[in-house]
C-alpha cells in the first residue's frame, strides 16, 4: 500500500483540481447554452483527461531528469517527493508508467468516439501532443512555450472537447468562454517558472521566465495572465456569451491583488500551489455563476 501511494503521488494528484475545474465548467457552460447534460460523459471526460494529465506530470518528471533540469536539491524536489531523485522507480519504468496512463486516457477517448465521432480521437491526440510535447520530444517548456502549451490545453482545447462529447457538435463559444479558466492555469506555471529563474537557466532551461527576466515577467503574470483573466470575464459577460451570475469570480480578484503584490516582493517556495489556489477558487464561482444562470435568466 505504501509503495501504491508513492506511486500515485508521483502523478501530482493535487493538480488534478485545475483538470476537475476545467472539465465541470466546460461541462456546466455547455448545459447552459444547449440544455444538454450526460453525466456519464461528463464522467468518461474527466477520468480520461484526468489520466492524460497524470501521464504529462510523470514524463514531465522524466524528461527533466533524462535533460539534467532535475536533480537532487533541484526547487521541484524541496516540497514533493521527486520519483527518481528520491528512488522509487528507474527511469525506465517511471517512462512506462506514464504510457500506461496516456493509453488509459487515450482508451476514455476511443470509448467516447463509439458514441460520437472520430473527432473525439483528434482532440484527444491534440491533448497527447502537449502532453508529449511539452518536456518530451519537442521540449516545448525549454523553448519558452511552456505558457501557451498550458493555455490551449486547460482551456479551449479542454472546453471544446467537453463541449463536443455533450452535444457532438463543435462551436467557438465553449473556446472564447474557456479564456479565463485557461489563462489563470497558465499563470500557475509560470509561477513555478518564475520562482525557479536562477536554477532554471544554471540547467540550460529557457523558459519564457528565463528570457523576461524576474520584472517582466512578474508584469506578466500579473497583467498578462491573472488580470487578464478578470478582464476577459467582464468582456465575455458584456457580450453575454456567458450570464451575468457568471460575474461571481470577480469576488476572488482582492485575492489575486494580495497574490501579485506578494510576489513583486518576494517568490515563495509555494508559489505555484497558492496560484493554484486562485485558480480553483476562481473556478468555483464560475461554474457556481454559469449555474445560477440557468435558473436567473437576464
Amino acid at each position: 500500500m505504501k509503495n501504491l501511494r508513492a506511486w500515485f503521488i508521483a502523478t501530482r494528484p493535487w493538480s488534478f483540481v485545475m483538470t476537475a475545474s476545467s472539465i465541470t465548467a466546460a461541462t456546466v457552460y455547455t448545459y447552459f447554452l444547449t440544455g444538454i447534460l450526460n453525466l456519464p460523459f461528463f464522467i468518461a471526460t474527466l477520468l480520461g483527461v484526468t489520466l492524460l494529465h497524470a501521464s504529462a506530470n510523470v514524463l514531465n518528471d522524466y524528461y527533466d531528469t533524462k535533460r539534467g533540469v532535475d536533480i537532487p536539491g533541484a526547487p521541484t524536489t524541496q516540497y514533493r517527493p521527486h520519483p527518481l531523485i528520491t528512488g522509487l522507480t528507474t527511469p525506465e519504468k517511471l517512462r512506462n508508467f506514464a504510457l500506461t496512463l496516456l493509453a488509459a486516457g487515450l482508451f476514455f477517448a476511443f470509448i467516447l468516439a463509439i458514441y460520437r465521432t472520430l473527432i473525439v480521437i483528434l482532440l484527444a491526440l491534440s491533448g497527447v501532443f502537449f502532453v508529449i510535447g511539452y518536456s518530451g520530444l519537442l521540449g516545448l517548456k525549454y523553448k519558452a512555450l511552456g505558457e501557451l502549451s498550458v493555455f490551449l490545453s486547460w482551456g479551449p482545447l479542454m472546453w471544446l472537447g467537453t463541449y463536443y462529447v455533450q452535444t457532438g457538435l463543435l462551436d467557438l463559444q465553449p473556446v472564447l468562454a474557456s479564456i479565463p479558466i485557461g489563462l489563470l492555469v497558465a499563470a500557475v506555471l509560470t509561477a513555478n517558472n518564475l520562482r525557479d529563474i536562477e536554477f532554471d537557466k544554471s540547467r540550460g532551461a529557457t523558459t519564457l521566465e528565463v528570457l523576461l527576466g524576474r520584472e517582466k515577467g512578474l508584469r506578466f503574470f500579473a497583467y498578462f495572465e491573472v488580470y487578464l483573466a478578470y478582464m476577459v470575464l467582464v468582456v465575455l459577460t458584456a457580450l453575454r456569451l456567458v450570464p451575468l451570475t457568471a460575474l461571481l469570480p470577480i469576488l476572488t480578484l482582492p485575492s489575486a491583488f494580495r497574490l501579485v503584490k506578494m510576489f513583486q516582493k518576494e517568490i515563495p517556495a509555494t508559489a505555484d500551489p497558492m496560484t493554484a489556489k486562485l485558480v480553483q477558487d476562481f473556478a468555483i464561482w464560475y461554474i457556481l455563476g454559469l449555474a445560477l444562470g440557468l435558473v436567473i435568466r437576464f
